[in-house]
C-alpha cells in the first residue's frame, strides 16, 4: 500500500453516496472533502459520510491544494465540463460512466490529461469486480471451450417522468447511456470492438430511448446480444455461450455477484469469488494504485477502451435513430 489520499466528491448525488460507502473500505483513502451546489448539501452529506469538509461550490473544492483525486458524481450531461474543470486545477479525475455525451468530448478530455499530466479514469465500476474479471479469465482459460456468443441484458420498469434524469435528454437520458452502456461494456471487454452493429429501439416521446436492443458480430464469428430498457423487468444477467458449455453471471450482472459454470456434459457449478465492501472500493483502489505507480491512465481500463466504448455508444445511438 503506498501513500494516503485526500478524496473529493463532485456532487452530492445519489450515486456519490455509493461510491463515499467504498471508500470507507480502504485504508489509504481519506474522505477528505465533498462539494455540492448547495453548503447544507454537502453539509449533510459531509456528517453521513465522516468526511472531513464540505463546501458549497465545486470551484472551492478545487482550489484545495490537498485534494489528490476526485469522483464525479454530476448527471450524464456534465460529465465533460467537470472533467475538465478538475483536470486543469491539477486533480486526479475518476468520472462517472458515461465518461461523456460523445467522443470528441472523451477525446478532449483525454488530450487535456495529456496536457496537464493528470490521471484520468471512466468510473465503469464494474470491470475491476472480482466476479467480472473472474468471468473474463475463465472465458480465456478454455472453461466453456470456444466462447462464441454473448447475451446480456439491463432492464427495469420505470414511471415515465419527462423532467428525469432518465428520460430527459438534456440530461443525457435514455436507457443506452445510463444502462445499455454495461452491457456494451461486457462485449467490448469479452470480444473487443464489433465488426457490424445491428440495433432497434423503442424511443420515449422526450426522444430518448425506452427500450433498445443490439447485435455485434465480432471478429472470428463471435456475437453479442444485448438489450437496455426502462419499460420491463429483463432478466439483467450476462450468459457466455461456448462450444463446451456457458458461464453465468447472475443478476445484477454488473454488481458483485454469482458466476457459474454448466458445461457441455450437464455438469453445474459455482465458480467461488470473494468481494469486499460494496464494490465501488474496487475502482478508488485501482486509481490510488495507478497514482502510487505514477500513471496517468488505468492499463485495464484505458483511455483507448473509453474511446472504443464511446464510439461504439454514438454509433448505437446514431443507428436507433434517437
Amino acid at each position: 500500500m503506498g501513500k494516503t489520499y485526500n478524496w473529493g466528491i463532485l456532487s452530492a448525488a445519489r450515486i456519490a453516496n455509493k461510491f463515499a460507502n467504498g471508500l470507507k473500505e480502504l485504508p489509504n483513502a481519506n474522505r477528505y472533502i465533498v462539494a455540492a451546489r448547495s453548503l447544507e448539501r454537502a453539509e449533510v452529506f459531509r456528517a453521513e459520510h465522516d468526511f472531513e469538509k464540505a463546501v458549497g461550490s465545486y470551484e472551492e473544492m478545487l482550489a484545495d491544494p490537498a485534494v489528490d483525486a476526485v469522483y464525479i458524481a454530476t448527471t450524464n450531461n456534465l460529465h465533460f465540463e467537470h472533467t475538465m474543470m478538475c483536470l486543469g486545477a491539477g486533480k486526479a479525475v475518476l468520472c462517472e460512466k458515461p465518461f461523456a455525451s460523445n467522443l470528441s468530448q472523451v477525446k478532449q478530455m483525454i488530450a487535456k490529461a495529456k496536457e496537464k499530466k493528470v490521471f484520468l479514469m471512466e468510473a465503469l465500476w464494474s470491470r475491476y469486480l472480482p466476479s467480472m474479471m473472474l468471468f473474463k479469465s475463465e472465458m480465456e482459460r478454455g472453461t466453456i471451450g470456444n466462447p462464441l456468443l454473448l447475451r446480456c441484458n439491463f432492464g427495469f420498469i420505470s414511471t415515465f417522468d419527462p423532467n428525469h434524469r432518465i428520460y430527459n435528454p438534456a440530461l443525457g437520458g435514455g436507457s443506452v447511456p445510463d444502462i445499455g452502456i454495461y452491457p456494451i461494456f461486457v462485449a467490448l471487454y469479452l470480444f473487443g470492438m464489433p465488426e457490424e452493429i445491428k440495433v432497434v429501439s423503442v424511443p420515449a416521446p422526450t426522444g430518448t430511448d425506452l427500450t433498445t436492443s443490439i447485435l455485434f458480430k465480432h471478429k472470428n464469428g463471435k456475437i453479442s446480444m444485448l438489450t437496455s430498457s426502462f419499460t420491463m423487468n429483463l432478466s439483467n444477467d450476462a450468459i457466455l455461450y461456448g462450444d463446451g458449455g456457458h458461464l453465468k453471471l447472475h443478476e445484477m450482472f454488473n454488481k458483485p455477484t454469482r458466476l457459474t459454470v454448466k458445461r457441455s456434459d450437464g455438469q453445474e457449478s459455482e465458480i467461488g469469488h470473494y468481494t469486499v465492501g460494496n464494490g465501488y472500493n474496487y475502482e478508488a483502489a485501482e486509481v490510488m494504485d495507478c497514482l502510487d505507480k505514477g500513471l496517468l491512465e488505468s492499463s485495464g481500463l484505458s483511455w483507448q477502451f473509453s474511446i472504443d466504448l464511446m464510439t461504439v455508444l454514438d454509433k448505437v445511438v446514431e443507428l436507433a435513430k434517437l
